[in-house]
């Protein structure tokens, strides 16, 4: 296995583990108004740096579309953070195979591209576990991803 290889599964494990917390979480947590960083927020902001890390600087990068609500400052939907998910789901898929890990992040403060890629993980999983403990007062059952999609069935937490 090479590290390509590994970076695409723990991406892929970490974004398990943020969907596994966006799928479970319940409708009175999601946009609580008591929350300084509503947990659709949370979710979202992961994912929008995931995307962003992911790109070469000035090469075929597409900034994401702010949704349009209808009430300005409304919450995220459920299926909107969803597919924002799967879409970075694809770009791991697509942007790391080709990616130059040796080559210059064009990230100031992140030399390579190795560096960047661990960082975008390690801020996907700081985010899911957040979202984690925000859900751990709750009956809420959510498990341990380690590798790919595969959520380990023995390793339970509530």
């Amino acid at each position: 296995m090479n590290v390509k290889d590994v970076l695409v599964s723990q991406y892929l494990a970490s974004l398990a583990m943020l969907k596994q917390a966006i799928v479970k979480c319940p409708p009175h947590v999601w946009d609580d108004p008591r929350e300084k960083d509503k947990f659709w927020f949370a979710a979202y902001h992961a994912l929008y740096y995931a995307h962003v890390y992911l790109k070469t600087p000035g090469v075929d990068f597409v900034r994401w579309k702010k949704p349009k609500y209808e009430n300005p400052g409304a919450a995220m939907s459920r299926s909107q953070v969803l597919e924002q998910l799967a879409s970075v789901e694809r770009e791991v898929s697509v942007q790391l195979p080709r990616m130059n890990l040796g080559g210059a992040s064009g990230h100031a403060g992140l030399v390579s591209n190795l560096e960047l890629q661990i960082y975008n993980i390690r801020h996907i999983q700081q985010h899911a576990g957040e979202l984690y403990q925000r859900l751990s007062g709750l009956d809420v059952q959510l498990s341990w991803a380690s590798a790919r999609h595969a959520a380990a069935p023995k390793e339970k937490r509530k």
